[in-house]
């Protein structure tokens, strides 16, 4: 021991733990040259060699009875009975000067047992280095096993002994060491060898009511970590299950604490950012040893819902719902939502945790989240669509019906993206209630109301605009009012009534802008060449004789250049064309430049039709959709933002049609021969002049359906039928069905001021619906209540929620997101299930259960919560 350790030593004993007088005893009397070195501020030093103890006890306690002194002995201390200042001993410090005695000292122990104790460990305290990362974890009121628990914190790195955290770094050592569960760490070898298994058998039975054996406490056996996983990741599944298989007999900790616990100490680590990697690899583990697939195959859905200890269970769920949303009453689908909603708060699917694994199971429950709203659509109108008139189906199409448009949509891009099988035959009954059924009885009531009110002789509904008047009704009076104001009008080829809904609600997410939807009625045959030209000002439009291109005022309206000589035309110079590519390539200066003087843009945009409308790529459509509706919202935010324009017009030249799966023959509308005054044939429209009659077709004039003043006449296959598959048949348009010809108007303005701060966006509250709150189990529901609906200008909430003792976490931690549209107050309240952990609480200590915003971290409310628990040794 070098004289450093020794003045610190004494120091401590004097001026850190407090005492008066401090006895040392040396029989070999090593250190009575060091006496005279040592100084102590304000302590006097007696060598008690040849001293009488009697006459020292009369000084320390008559003469000098303040005085603080170091009492050193270099002999062996006598039997109490021969002992006169044995009573002075009992209020006074004990200084040791082995080794043992010094790291006692050293680590800043109290207890004086631990001396002992410590003895039995100088296997581990050989290492200096393993003394210094001790010094970090040990305090001062630790006994015999929080001090052999700190020594194996200090063995596996852990930054404290706390033995869910001891667990997750062996666990991590375990899948980074590859061991399986027939292996051990090699940390939990060296604890063996140094003896700390012991103490680490006696916390686990503790906390986690494991049932160790006599040679695993005496540590004549080891701990077998394999098992131990296996006992805790079984509990937390019957746990969940609210049972105990009998093939989990033999297995399941059986006590009411362990239950609640190992499902606390499990939560806290799947919620663990540094540990919860270890935790997938590891419960991979345990299902392939307990066979967990085929154990769950007949688990009922609703009580596999609860479950996240085993990824075979997120499968399970998964398959279940696959065959369960087909057939489901609209009851049954708001279970399938719920269950769904808890599942992506849960853990495999859980977007805090980005990961390839977790981002495929949101891909999954996003499909499944539209084949619900699919199937619960179809549930409305089990018996199909029978509206009286053309301009009842377009309205019911303009509010309601699109809706299976999106669904369907939605659910395609999601199960293309998740690249597995597990919705294969999902796929087949989504194909078949939107094609056969939807579009089926979608395509029959139109068909029926068309025919029998000779609609295309009459192309024109009450109240609703026709897009070949888009310029004279909606653009004119916009410029006309506002001469000073620049409108910038956008049209994307083929961006459907559906995909603008989407849009008007991304956009009105935002504070800055408010969007409104409205629709005008689209020319026919629905294709671009039209589309595009009938919304250009214009007196008259006109076909060139024998070809498909369309005049406007007798010129070309192809291509931006004749489209911008147009605009130009109409508005005295102030208008221009130009392409979202060019827009989008434009800084802000640039852009305000390239429009300097303009009162009116159009910008061409060009995503769906490029990718749908070619063979190679028109299985992309519906990914196409989603980019449009992305660029969009970015180029009308640029716009408003950046280009001094307060108001944007979205608008297309035509829907589509477009299915996943292939179509046969029953899709076709076969031409015997093409007409010979026949100029264009396409999948979906053939133009001519003095088309003869054909009863397998729709007839009709462009005078009449687009406004020409030429004799151009059209045949369109009834319903959604081709007339071939050439070059791709999946993606189409040119006909009349709803989705071709409900042309989206999207109005967005630019808000500012007051208007700005009314669209200010805030998360909706969450309270718990009881102010008085009692935990009488270790494992009990709390109800919270969201206090307000989700609208537009409230936003969802996710929240984590836990009990806390002061800043330390005593619960299982449950994340659950609000965010119910319900005015229904009853259907704002979810619950959350809370586990806790290990068995020290007293109905008087303080305890929180504490709402965090989850992803912000930031706490929103306490409640106050005694814990009083019954006694109880059962597990159910």
């Amino acid at each position: 021991m070098d004289f450093k350790q020794l003045h610190q030593g004494l120091s401590r004993s004097f001026f850190i733990d407090g005492y008066r007088l401090v006895f040392w005893y040396d029989p070999p009397g090593h250190f009575i040259d060091a006496l005279d070195e040592l100084a102590l501020e304000g302590v006097q030093i007696f060598n008690m060699a040849g001293q009488s103890t009697f006459g020292m006890k009369l000084r320390l306690e008559l003469d000098e009875p303040d005085i603080p002194a170091l009492l050193y002995f270099p002999c062996a201390e006598p039997a109490p009975e021969d002992d006169w200042l044995l009573d002075i001993k009992l209020y006074s410090g004990r200084f040791y000067a082995d080794q043992i005695s010094m790291i006692f000292n050293e680590l800043g122990l109290v207890r004086h047992t631990l001396r002992e104790h410590l003895a039995k460990r100088q296997a581990f305290l050989s290492s200096r280095k393993r003394i210094e990362v001790l010094k970090r974890l040990v305090t001062p009121e630790m006994d015999e096993d929080d001090l052999d628990l700190a020594m194996c914190a200090a063995v596996v790195g852990s930054p404290t002994s706390d033995i869910a955290i001891l667990l997750f770094y062996l666990a991590d050592e375990a899948v980074a060491k590859d061991v399986g569960l027939e292996g051990n760490p090699s940390s939990l070898e060296e604890m063996a060898k140094y003896a700390l298994v012991p103490s680490l058998v006696r916390a686990l039975q503790m906390e986690v009511g494991y049932p160790a054996s006599q040679p695993e406490l005496s540590g004549e056996a080891s701990l077998q970590f394999g098992q131990l996983m296996l006992r805790l990741l079984t509990t937390g599944y019957c746990e969940s299950l609210s049972e105990i298989p009998d093939w989990a007999q033999s297995h399941a900790i059986a006590s009411v604490n362990a239950k609640a616990t190992s499902r606390a100490l499990l939560s806290r680590w799947r919620d663990s950012s540094r540990f919860y990697a270890a935790f997938d690899v590891i419960s991979g583990w345990v299902a392939e040893a307990l066979r967990i697939e085929d154990k769950i195959r007949d688990v009922p859905l609703e009580q596999l819902a609860h479950v996240a200890t085993f990824e075979m269970v997120e499968k399970q769920i998964i398959v279940d719902l696959c065959l369960a949303i087909p057939q489901a009453d609209g009851r049954d689908l708001e279970m399938f939502r719920a269950i769904i909603a808890s599942r992506l708060d849960g853990y495999w699917a859980s977007r805090h945790k980005n990961d390839e694994r977790r981002a495929r199971y949101r891909q999954l429950y996003t499909a499944l989240s539209a084949a619900i709203d699919l199937f619960d659509l179809r549930q409305q109108y089990l018996d199909g669509f029978h509206y009286e008139s053309v301009e009842a189906l377009y309205h019911a199409y303009s509010a309601e019906l699109y809706r299976f448009d999106t669904a369907y949509r939605h659910y395609a891009v999601a199960s293309d993206n998740t690249g597995v099988e597990l919705l294969k035959k999902l796929d087949e009954v989504v194909e078949r209630c939107y094609n056969e059924w939807f579009m089926g009885q979608l395509t029959r009531n139109w068909s029926e109301r068309i025919d029998v009110e000779g609609r295309l002789d009459d192309w024109e509904l009450p109240r609703i605009p026709n897009q070949q008047h888009f310029f004279r009704d909606v653009v004119r009076p916009h410029l006309d009012g506002h001469h000073n104001k620049r409108l910038v009008v956008i049209i994307s080829d083929a961006f459907r009534y559906e995909a603008a809904e989407e849009l008007r609600e991304r956009i009105n997410a935002k504070r800055y802008s408010e969007a409104t939807l409205s629709n005008q009625l689209g020319v026919v045959p629905s294709y671009t060449t039209l589309g595009m030209a009938s919304l250009l000002p214009h007196r008259e439009l006109s076909y060139q004789p024998g070809s498909d291109s369309v005049l406007v005022d007798g010129k070309s309206s192809q291509g931006t250049e004749n489209r911008s000589q147009r605009l130009s035309a109409a508005v005295g110079g102030q208008a221009m064309a130009v392409t979202a590519e060019e827009v989008k390539g434009w800084s802000r200066d640039q852009g305000r430049e390239a429009i300097r003087g303009m009162q009116l843009v159009y910008v061409y945009h060009n995503v769906v039709d490029a990718r749908g409308d070619t063979a190679s790529t028109e299985s992309e459509t519906f990914v196409a959709v989603e980019d449009a509706i992305e660029e969009l919202d970015t180029l009308t935010r640029k716009i408003l933002m950046h280009l001094n324009t307060s108001t944007v017009l979205i608008t297309a030249d035509h829907g589509f049609l477009f299915q996943r799966s292939k179509l046969d023959a029953t899709d076709r509308t076969s031409l015997m021969e093409k007409p010979t005054s026949a100029f264009k044939s396409k999948k979906r429209y053939v133009l001519g002049t003095n088309l003869p009659d054909n009863p397998s077709v729709w007839h009709g004039h462009t005078r009449e359906t687009a406004g020409t003043t030429c004799g151009t006449e059209f045949w369109i296959p009834k319903g959604a039928h081709r007339f071939h598959f050439v070059g791709g048949a999946r993606f189409v348009h040119g006909g009349i069905m709803p989705q071709e010809i409900v042309v989206p108007l999207l109005t967005v303005k630019q808000l500012r001021g007051e208007k700005v701060e009314k669209r200010t966006r805030r998360k909706v509250d969450v309270i718990s619906s009881r102010a008085s709150l009692k935990m009488v189990n270790n494992i009990q529901r709390f109800e919270l209540l969201q206090t307000e609906a989700v609208s537009e200008q409230l936003k969802p909430i996710t929240l984590a929620v836990a009990i806390f003792e002061g800043t330390e976490m005593v619960s299982s931690e449950e994340t659950v997101t609000f965010d119910s549209t319900s005015d229904n107050m009853n259907e704002r309240m979810k619950s959350i299930r809370l586990s806790l952990s290990g068995t020290d609480f007293d109905r008087k200590r303080e305890y929180f259960l504490v709402l965090h915003d989850k992803d912000l971290g930031t706490e929103l409310e306490r409640y106050r919560v005694v814990i009083d628990l019954a006694f109880t040794d059962d597990f159910f």
